[in-house]
């Protein structure tokens, strides 16, 4: 087996953009003055999550996002129906 710990490189790669898009989703959470100083927390944790590989991931973040809240939107208002007609 090759790679860091029998992985390959591009699992590694894939698991480092992982880790920054779960940075991003944390500073999405928060309002936007605290987001720096949530970056700061978690760049202790994943050194490579950048300001500026945050950045390169933060636009298809916030649309998973929306997607994510209109789906759950669309399952509440599917749960609400069917309950009424109960």
């Amino acid at each position: 087996m090759g790679g860091e710990n029998g992985y390959p490189p591009e699992w590694h790669e894939w698991a480092r953009e992982c880790e920054i898009k779960y940075v991003a989703r944390q500073m999405l959470k928060v309002p936007q003055a605290q987001r720096r100083a949530v970056h700061a927390q978690w760049v202790k944790r994943f050194p490579h999550a950048t300001p500026e590989r945050v950045k390169s991931v933060w636009n298809e973040v916030v649309e998973e996002e929306r997607a994510t809240r209109q789906r759950n939107k669309t399952q509440q208002k599917r749960h609400n129906a069917t309950k009424t007609q109960q």
